[in-house]
C-alpha cells in the first residue's frame, strides 16, 4: 500500500527552484559556457550597442555644417554612471530563478542553452541607451554660429530728440518729450530693416546710441530717456546735435543716410551752427528732416516748462538745402502723419542681413531615444519573451 502511494506521488508534476531540482548539473560540467553566458556576452552586447550609438551620433554631428556646444554640459558626465547601471542589472538578470512543472528531470541536464539565451541582456542593455540619448538630450546641444541669410531693405537713420526743459510744455498731453518719444517708439517698430541710432541734445548734444539693428536695444534706451537727467536743458544746441549726427552716420556705407531732428525751440547753444551742419550734410549726401513739435502759443503751456523761441524758418532752409523735408506738428495726430510721410518718402537699399542663432537639436535625439524604447519594447514581447 504505501510503495503504490509513492509511485503515485513520483508520477505528478515536480514544481521547484532550478537550484531545487539540480538542474546546475549541466553548468558545473560545462563552467566556461556559464562564465560566458553570464559574464563575457553581456558586456560585449553593452559595448556593441554602446559603440554603434557613439558612431551613429558622430556621423550626425559630424555632417553638421556648423559646430555643436552643449548648454547644460554636467549631464555628459552622468553618462560615465552607466557601466555601473549595466552591472547591476546584468546582476539582476542573472540572480533570477525561475520555477516551473516538468515530469522528467533527467531530461534537463541534456537540453544545450539556446541561440536566444546569449542575448538575454540585450532589452535591459536598450534601455541604457535610451537613458543615454536622453542624457545627449538633457545636455542641450545646439549649432553654433548659424547665420540666417536673407535679402532685406532698410536705410540708416538717426533720430536726434530735443530733452531741453520746454518739452515739458503740456499743450501735448501729457507733455511734449512723453508724445515724441511714443510717436518715435512707434515709428521704430516700423522700420524693422533699417540701422537706427539716437542723439539726445538739450544746452549740449550727447551720442545716446550708436546705428544699430538691435531695435530692442534703441527701444529700451528711448525709454529711460527723461529731462534734467542727462541735460540740464536750459538750452537748445541744434547745431551741435545736426553735427553730433553727421559724426555718427558719416562712415556709414549705406546709400540712403537720413537725419531726423525733433525740437520744440531755435538754436540758442553751441559752437556749430545749424546752417554750417547743414552744409557738411549736403557734402555728405545726407537728407535731414526736420520736426518742429508743439505750439508756442497755447495757454497749456506747465508751470515749470520755459518758453522757448521758435524759429520754424530755420529748420526749412536746413531741409531744403539738404533734400529734405520740414515738418510743424502742434499735437499727437499732426505729429503721427508727418512721421508716416516720413515712413513712405524714405529710400530703402538692398543689403544682406545676418542673424546670428541657436539652433537645438534636442528633440531628433529624443525622437532617437522613443525608437530604441520602441525597439527595446519589440524585441522583449516577440523575440526574448521569457516563461515564466
Amino acid at each position: 500500500m504505501k510503495r503504490r502511494e509513492s509511485k503515485a506521488k513520483s508520477k505528478g508534476p515536480i514544481e521547484k527552484s532550478s537550484e531545487d531540482i539540480n538542474l546546475n548539473t549541466y553548468h558545473q560540467k560545462h563552467k566556461r559556457l556559464v562564465f560566458a553566458l553570464d559574464t563575457i556576452f553581456p558586456w560585449m552586447i553593452f559595448m556593441i550597442v554602446m559603440a554603434i550609438l557613439a558612431w551613429v551620433m558622430h556621423l550626425y554631428f559630424d555632417n553638421l555644417i556648423k559646430p555643436v556646444e552643449f548648454g547644460a554640459p554636467l549631464y555628459i558626465w552622468a553618462l560615465l554612471a552607466l557601466p555601473l547601471l549595466a552591472w547591476y542589472s546584468f546582476r539582476k538578470t542573472q540572480s533570477r530563478i525561475p520555477s516551473f512543472k516538468y515530469s522528467r528531470l533527467s531530461l534537463l541536464t541534456s537540453i544545450r542553452p539556446g541561440f536566444k539565451t546569449y542575448f538575454k541582456t540585450l532589452p535591459s542593455t536598450l534601455k541604457l541607451g535610451v537613458l543615454a540619448l536622453l542624457l545627449f538630450a538633457m545636455a542641450e546641444p545646439h549649432l553654433v554660429n548659424v547665420y540666417e541669410h536673407s535679402d532685406e531693405k532698410g536705410i540708416d537713420i538717426v533720430l536726434a530728440l530735443d530733452i531741453s526743459l520746454s518739452m515739458k510744455a503740456e499743450d501735448m498731453r501729457p507733455n511734449r518729450i512723453v508724445v515724441a518719444k511714443d510717436v518715435i517708439s512707434k515709428f521704430i517698430e516700423k522700420r524693422p530693416n533699417d540701422r537706427l541710432g539716437l542723439v539726445v541734445f538739450g544746452q549740449y548734444a550727447y551720442p545716446y546710441c550708436p546705428l544699430t539693428l538691435d531695435h530692442k536695444a534703441v527701444q529700451r534706451l528711448l525709454r529711460k530717456i527723461q529731462l534734467g537727467k542727462i541735460d540740464s536743458g536750459k538750452a537748445t544746441a541744434i547745431g551741435e546735435a545736426l553735427g553730433t549726427s553727421l559724426n555718427m552716420i558719416r562712415r556709414s556705407k549705406s546709400k540712403s543716410k537720413v537725419i531726423i531732428l525733433l525740437t520744440d525751440g531755435d538754436n540758442n547753444a553751441g559752437e556749430m551752427g545749424p546752417r554750417e551742419a547743414a552744409r557738411y550734410a549736403t557734402t555728405l549726401g545726407i537728407k535731414i528732416h526736420t520736426i518742429l513739435i508743439g505750439n508756442p502759443n497755447a495757454s497749456s503751456m506747465s508751470l515749470f516748462a520755459p518758453r522757448a523761441p521758435v524759429n520754424p524758418e530755420l529748420l526749412e532752409e536746413i531741409s531744403s538745402k539738404t533734400g529734405g523735408i520740414a515738418f510743424r506738428a502742434t499735437d499727437r495726430q499732426a505729429l503721427e502723419k508727418r512721421f508716416q510721410i516720413l515712413l513712405n518718402k524714405m529710400k530703402k537699399n538692398k543689403f544682406e542681413k545676418k542673424i546670428k542663432t541657436k539652433h537645438g537639436i534636442q528633440d531628433r535625439l529624443i525622437l532617437a531615444a522613443v525608437f530604441l524604447l520602441f525597439l527595446e519594447i519589440l524585441i522583449s514581447i516577440f523575440w526574448l519573451r521569457r516563461m515564466p
